[in-house]
């Protein structure tokens, strides 16, 4: 089966809708990138798949923070009690990060605790630990550094990561085990699942050489919901254009306007951040309450800049030896207000790196 764009999505639903006995469902599904896409995505083909009423005995979702894939291995090869069509979903999935990913965890983790949602910031840091195959024990403040294998700057002196790493021990969290999750689940999707059972996989990370999506791309069905996080001119405008439909899609349905000014206002406030645009747009809407068109004051008055230039691209633009995206970054990290000698170390740090290549 194909893989598909999540905006050819609603017509793909469509054409199966038509099928008698959804005989047209892919068995395995993975929905992958933008994460507000995705879940988007994800509902949009269980509520097909998988109506709410008949949810409660044929539906089983996973939780990626605690990934367990033998379990769901099991019970997607299990029949429902009931007849009919079961659904297992493991959301959030971590099953195509691997050992070199060990920054893009880390930071992972940390944008998911800046967004409040330990659980998933557990899981991200978790994941990179089950890689090192360490334990929550063996890490403390004088070695997290050089055991996780990451720059100092990332790992900051907030305290960020003392609490996930609390948050863990108080809910009882453990490491993942060590094995070869990725085999596992394409042994399983090779084999095949009984029929009338379907598997969705969530992720916001895919790699397109591992076997595990060649097998899924083979027997299942992929949607990509993914969008370019760069800066060339023609991926800025594909974010323009999914940020500019989400919010046309946000004023529809509340029966808003915005104001051209204050739209732009708020984008730059918030750069290509999906969730944190949405969600900014949504308290835009409560605030004005009756009134029809939302201003530019209202955007200044509600809203605060949460755009930021992290470290990690001033870093990034070093590794490309981009000099001009460079000093931009660097320049826009001490205008935030960045301690200098942090963006110093973090300089140093990724030279050394380039003279170790």
């Amino acid at each position: 089966m194909p893989e598909i764009n999540y905006k050819k999505l609603k017509s793909y639903l469509e054409d199966l809708e038509k099928q008698p006995d959804q005989a047209g469902f892919a068995p395995v599904y993975l929905i992958y990138g933008e994460e507000l896409l995705y879940k988007e995505a994800s509902e949009a083909l269980l509520n097909i798949l998988l109506p709410v009423p008949e949810r409660s005995l044929n539906y089983e979702p996973i939780d990626g923070a605690n990934e367990n894939v033998g379990e769901a291995v099991e019970k997607v090869n299990t029949y429902s009690l009931l007849s009919g069509t079961k659904v297992v979903a493991i959301h959030d999935s971590k099953i195509f990060y691997a050992r070199q990913d060990d920054e893009i965890l880390i930071q992972k983790a940390k944008e998911a605790y800046n967004n409040d949602e330990m659980k998933k910031a557990a899981g991200y840091f978790l994941s990179r630990l089950g890689f090192l195959n360490l334990s929550l024990e063996d890490i403390n403040k004088s070695n997290i550094v050089k055991l996780l294998n990451v720059d100092e700057d990332i790992i900051s002196d907030d305290g960020w990561l003392d609490k996930i790493i609390g948050y863990c021990r108080d809910n009882g969290l453990t490491v993942p085990a060590g094995e070869d999750k990725s085999k596992i689940l394409g042994s399983a999707i090779e084999k095949g699942f009984p029929t009338g059972n379907h598997l969705i996989i969530t992720t916001d990370l895919v790699d397109k050489r591992r076997a595990l999506y060649k097998s899924i791309k083979k027997i299942g069905m992929i949607i990509d919901c993914s969008v370019p996080k760069g800066e060339r001119m023609a991926e800025k405008k594909e974010q323009e254009t999914v940020i500019s439909a989400r919010a046309q899609e946000i004023l529809a349905h509340s029966g808003k306007t915005m104001a051209k000014d204050a739209y732009l206002a708020m984008y730059e406030m918030t750069g290509f951040d999906l969730r944190t645009f949405s969600s900014n747009l949504e308290k835009l809407v409560s605030y004005v309450g009756d009134r029809k068109n939302i201003t530019i004051n209202d955007v200044n008055s509600v809203l605060q800049r949460t755009k930021e230039d992290p470290i990690f691209e001033l870093t990034g633009a070093i590794a490309d030896k981009n000099m001009d995206n460079a000093l931009f970054y660097l320049d826009s990290l001490l205008s935030g207000g960045i301690y200098p000698l942090q963006a110093l170390a973090a300089i140093t740090n990724q030279i050394r790196k380039l003279l170790l290549v």
